[in-house]
């Protein structure tokens, strides 16, 4: 794995897409790492921990920009080993319960929910990718329909709490009692209480997190 992880922040590093793919891919192909460890043990810490090198502050945003970019192109082509994965775990699992992950209303910063996504499907639940820009009447009057046993919120910009705050009243007032208000993300993992403050019923931040949540539903 130390090795893997070596080479891939290399290509990261170097902004060369096609080799991150490649070999993740392979990997995940040949059995040699299953997608959940690929996620917490290289996609997670290559998304959260880059830090922008002195003397290149004129190119930092661009670096970000792309090297987000290259991790959401593995996550999308790692996507059919979360269901194959997914479906192995419902075996033993019975119905799954229903999950929407979205981002409230000015947070542009999806790959971290799209991600989360991954995680709430492969804990066994059937779970729905909303994702950033959509507008709270909409998301709201959809999730009517959906009806699902927990709605997730990824925030990153500490900015958009409001918009969170907002967000999680506006899914309390629509949806039936037993609903579960999750919220997660860089800008409410450091403060427990946040969710009491906000509504939400809890914060999580990892699988295990999810696991144990979903494993109550």
């Amino acid at each position: 794995m130390a090795d893997f992880r070596e080479d891939f922040l290399g290509a990261l590093d170097a902004e060369d897409r096609a080799a991150c793919v490649e070999m993740a891919l392979h990997r995940l192909q040949m059995g040699h790492i299953d997608v959940l460890a690929l996620y917490r043990e290289v996609l997670v810490p290559a998304l959260n921990e880059w830090e922008c090198k002195a003397g290149e502050a004129d190119v930092c945003i661009w670096k970000e920009h792309v090297r987000t970019s290259i991790i959401r192109t593995v996550v999308e082509a790692a996507y059919p080993y979360v269901v194959k994965e997914a479906e192995r775990r419902a075996l033993a699992k019975g119905k799954a319960a229903k999950a929407a992950v979205v981002c409230p209303p000015g947070e542009l910063h999806e790959l971290g929910a799209r991600m989360v996504a991954d995680f709430f499907t492969l804990a066994g639940l059937e779970t729905t990718f909303v994702g950033a820009s959509t507008p709270i009447d909409d998301f709201v009057a959809a999730l009517g329909h959906f009806k699902p046993r927990y709605v997730a919120i990824s925030v990153t910009n500490a900015y958009n709490l409001i918009a969170l705050r907002d967000l999680v009243a506006r899914i309390k007032g629509r949806l039936p009692e037993g609903t579960t208000v999750v919220v997660g993300g860089r800008a409410v993992k450091h403060d427990p209480e946040l969710a009491r403050r906000i509504g939400a019923d809890v914060i999580l931040d990892t699988f295990e997190d999810i696991s144990r949540l979903a494993g109550g539903a």
